[in-house]
């Protein structure tokens, strides 16, 4: 079986795999790992119907962009492919790799809406996940870096990437089918160049096997990393909340392991669009074991407070309005139901409640704690029932002016008090409370 044919019949293999259907985008540079992509995707267009498009993004950073951009178009019209390109800007402060890749692929991600495609394929190799996996491991990254790129991750495919630069290459020259070469990739002063030009001949020196090796272990990586996500999501499900005052509970994150530890702060941390870095995570697990009213320091001017039972992130934006509550989150029912249950259900005279109103927190507020004669200041109230500070001032209240009757979920005030001759209605709080567990992601 000829080259071509073999890396053809592991296409197919991977399209089936990956579930993929409907118009496939391929990214398409000119160099020989993108045209072997798209002589495949051809191929498999007469073998299997495969709808496939191209996209050529022009960053315009090179004497040969032009020549590229029309190989590219001309190379597609002899194949029958719709085509399009993309001229990019690519920002000239900081990295200029990191900003062609963005510029590349906000373009790629236009050129699929633009098209209808559902996926874009691009021609990652081994080569390249082993560069990948290098990088990731020199910058320190944990299993998520490690794992590398995935074939198939939120519609881009990737399906070559258990094959050789030098075997896409081969496939070609069986074709006779010519590309572009790039001279910027003997440019050693590029991170990804000097570990290509440099580390992994070295490393292959003495390590034949080492990029398939490295590609192996990145799948394997992949696949536990995969796991744990898993298991990540399945106990912030029991044991956090990502509302408007995002906290994990603190108890049960103390006892697992620390590895898994890490992986739920930074889950827990990227869904509130916050990337940790290790010393990040570090300080957070240091947080756990640090008394009531703890702070630590997060990226974006977040914060963590540690409470007697919670983990909160705080939001350095401030502007959010208060918590809502309609008098539709009330029912009302004169069944008689004792006192209540003592946090959602409780029994409300009938003159009192004709009077209260369900609102939130406002200066002055005041209650006569249940078995007391006194009244007591609701933040003091709200401090010695231990409610965490981010959630006072949220809290649903039902009050008579500045006297808080009840406070959901937590007490009732003295005047509240049921006796035998008193008409009373039993009214239930249908709201979720601001410390209640409730986790999308």
């Amino acid at each position: 079986m000829s080259t071509f044919s073999l890396i053809l019949r592991q296409t197919a293999d991977s399209l089936r795999r990956s579930g993929i259907s409907g118009r496939i985008l391929i990214g398409l540079s000119g160099g020989a790992d993108s045209v072997a992509l798209l002589r495949i995707l051809h191929a498999l267009r007469a073998q299997e119907g495969t709808d496939i498009s191209a996209v050529h993004v022009n960053h315009g950073l090179r004497d040969a962009a032009d020549r590229e951009e029309i190989f590219c178009e001309s190379l597609c019209a002899a194949l029958n492919v719709p085509f399009i390109v993309k001229h990019v800007h690519v920002a000239s402060r900081g990295s200029i790799e990191e900003a062609a890749r963005e510029a590349r692929y906000h373009a790629f991600h236009e050129a699929m809406n633009a098209l209808g495609a559902g996926t874009l394929a691009l021609a990652h190799h081994a080569d390249d996940q082993a560069e990948t996996l290098l990088l990731h491991l020199f910058y320190g990254a944990g299993a998520d870096g490690l794992g590398g790129m995935a074939e198939y991750r939120e519609n881009v495919w990737r399906p070559f990437l258990s094959q050789r630069r030098e075997t896409l290459k081969e496939a070609l020259l069986e074709l006779g089918q010519s590309w572009c070469e790039d001279e910027s990739n003997a440019d050693t002063a590029f991170t990804r160049n000097y570990l290509r030009a440099n580390v992994l001949p070295a490393i292959e020196n003495r390590f034949p096997q080492a990029v398939l090796s490295a590609a192996r272990a990145a799948e394997i990586l992949r696949e536990e990393n995969s796991f744990i996500a898993g298991q990540c999501s399945l106990w912030l499900k029991a044991n956090a909340s990502n509302g408007k005052w995002p906290f994990i509970l603190a108890a049960p994150l103390e006892k697992e392991h620390v590895a898994l530890q890490r992986r739920i702060l930074r889950c827990f941390a990227a869904r509130q669009g916050i990337q940790l870095a290790f010393s990040h995570v570090e300080a957070l697990r240091q947080l756990l074991a640090a008394p009531a009213g703890a702070v630590c320091n997060l990226p974006d001017g977040w914060h963590a407070l540690r409470t007697n039972e919670r983990l909160h992130f705080l939001n350095p934006d401030t502007s959010d309005p208060r918590q809502q509550y309609a008098a539709e989150q009330l029912t009302v029912s004169r069944k008689k139901q004792g006192m209540g249950d003592g946090r959602l259900t409780q029994a409300i005279p009938c003159a009192l409640f004709a009077s209260a109103v369900l609102r939130t927190r406002l200066p002055g507020d005041w209650i006569i704690p249940f078995g007391m004669e006194g009244r007591m200041k609701l933040k003091n109230f709200m401090i010695d029932r231990k409610i965490d500070r981010p959630f006072r001032a949220d809290w649903p209240l039902l009050c008579i002016g500045g006297e808080v009757l009840w406070v959901i979920g937590v007490g009732v005030s003295e005047h509240l008090r049921i006796n035998e001759s008193d008409r009373a209605v039993y009214v239930t709080f249908s709201g979720a409370l601001p410390d209640d567990i409730s986790y999308d992601g």
